[in-house]
């Protein structure tokens, strides 16, 4: 017999995007169910599994009682990021300082991040389904519902309101019938975590090539973690290098002017690679189902964005879920139009920013090199401008009482 709860918010997709929702909405004194495929698991990876997380983020973290638990477990500062092009002569130097904080953003290992939302979301009123598959949604008009099997046992959840959160490859948006736009850039990312003859000093480092950025992201113990889009041809070769030869590949691939400034690379962790690829769902909402995170918007790695546009659904929807319309019926087309709205804007400005950043850098028309040069040197000339950038980077637009 199937076993029926009712809930007001169910969120499919239990990852860093669906827990701080979770934890968000369950303040606000929501019912919500998540429901995960896999089990929680928190523990490092070799290479690790990191992401970046602006100081923005931070603040939101802060608010959901998480942050310090967070940073105790050990997270990279990024206190100065250099932006450069290896064999040309530009640069762009942006430091926390100069938008008055202490970082600009932080490099956080995923089950770090994670394992303290889970012991949150266990002290809290959130329902958690883990290692449960779902296996149909009916989205009417009143309410939808979530078929799903757990350990041999079938459960039925209706709510007012589905959130999908559940990746790139979402079976939420799938089975919402919601299509996507977008492209695969035929490129992969390589990453991998490298130890340099100096410690870091809380610096990130931001290397574009013709075939695709380099990034250079500080971690807590004093090593990098790498970003490296390549072609599938170079992918094929590193992967199949030996660390030796890895490591003299990724310095030649990051010039001699950086390597000056960390040291030569002396270790590096094992490799994995992922696809590189745009993909932004052609709406964010459908009857009562909603999407957020990478199920409704996966950018280029460039700027380490994604995971800060996800932390924006989030504040988004509870936002729009805080008003008096939405307390009645969350799940009301209204209410989810309000929050589509809102965030297609931020999703196609950081889109069409990592895009911008990715074409120029690409191109190798005569020219465009030499004015490439200029532009990162003539920031340093243009004080609103860079402003703006520093401000991005930080996430402080995002920030309820900052402007």
């Amino acid at each position: 017999m199937t076993q029926t709860v009712d809930f007001d918010v169910v969120i499919v997709g239990g990852g860093a995007i669906g827990a701080t929702l979770a934890l968000t909405l369950a303040g606000m004194s929501y019912r919500v169910a998540v429901v995960e495929l896999h089990a929680p698991s928190f523990s490092s990876s070799d290479p690790e599994r990191v992401i970046a997380l602006n100081y923005g983020s931070r603040a939101h973290l802060e608010r959901l009682g998480l942050w310090g638990e967070i940073a105790a477990a050990g997270v990279g500062d990024i206190r100065h990021i250099v932006v450069a092009e290896p064999g040309n002569h530009g640069r762009t130097d942006m430091d926390a300082a100069e938008v008055r904080l202490h970082e600009l953003g932080y490099v956080v290992e995923m089950g770090t991040l994670l394992e303290p939302m889970y012991r949150s979301l266990a002290a809290s009123t959130v329902q958690l389904y883990s290692s449960a598959e779902v296996t149909g949604v009916i989205n009417g008009a009143q309410q939808v519902e979530i078929h799903l099997t757990q350990q041999g046992v079938s459960r039925r959840l209706t709510a007012s309101l589905l959130v999908g959160a559940d990746g790139t490859e979402s079976q939420i948006r799938r089975l919402a019938g919601i299509g996507v736009y977008g492209w695969d850039y035929n490129r992969f990312g390589v990453v991998a975590s490298v130890a340099c003859a100096r410690p870091h000093g809380d610096v990130a480092y931001e290397c574009f090539r013709q075939s695709g950025p380099l990034a250079f992201l500080p971690l807590a113990d004093g090593r990098f973690s790498i970003v490296w889009a390549v072609t599938p041809a170079e992918a094929s070769q590193l992967l199949g290098m030996d660390d030796e030869a890895f490591m003299i590949a990724l310095r030649r691939a990051a010039g001699p002017e950086l390597i000056a400034q960390t040291g030569p690379v002396i270790s590096v962790s094992r490799r994995a690679i992922y696809p590189l690829e745009l993909t932004i769902a052609r709406s964010f909402v459908a009857g009562r189902i909603v999407l957020a995170g990478n199920a409704a918007h996966t950018v280029h790695p460039v700027g380490g964005q994604g995971m800060n546009l996800g932390l924006r659904d989030v504040e988004v929807l509870a936002e729009i879920l805080a008003g008096d319309l939405a307390r009645k019926d969350p799940g009301q087309g209204i209410v989810l139009q309000g929050y589509a709205g809102k965030r297609r804007a931020d999703v196609l400005a950081v889109a069409g920013f990592t895009e911008s950043m990715v074409h120029a850098f690409g191109s190798m028309v005569p020219g465009v090199k030499w004015l490439r040069g200029r532009g990162l040197d003539g920031l340093a000339a243009l004080p609103r401008l860079k402003d703006i950038l520093l401000r991005q980077a930080a996430g402080l637009g995002q920030m309820r009482g900052l402007k």
